[in-house]
């Protein structure tokens, strides 16, 4: 009856391999949950920072031009 034995190994096997799946999907979709958090918070405080700085951003023409490409990178209008 070793024939038993190894096809309850299997799906032993098999059901830890789809429980580790299922958690590595969790765990991906925790840390997409995560990023996107600080993505927003990021976000913010650069729109804050732009909003503050704006005479300073728009004086200095490199940093100008580095601050607005990093804005658009990450969607935000620096100049809002």
């Amino acid at each position: 009856h070793r024939r038993g034995v190894g096809a309850g190994a299997i799906a032993k096997k098999k059901l830890a391999e789809a429980k580790y799946k299922e958690r590595g999907t969790v765990l991906a979709e925790d840390q997409l949950a995560q990023m996107s958090k600080q993505l927003d918070m990021f976000k913010t405080n650069l729109e804050e920072f732009a909003s503050k700085h704006k005479q300073e951003i728009r004086k200095n023409p490199e940093f100008r031009v580095q601050f607005q490409d990093m804005c658009a990178t990450i969607g935000v209008d620096p100049l809002a």
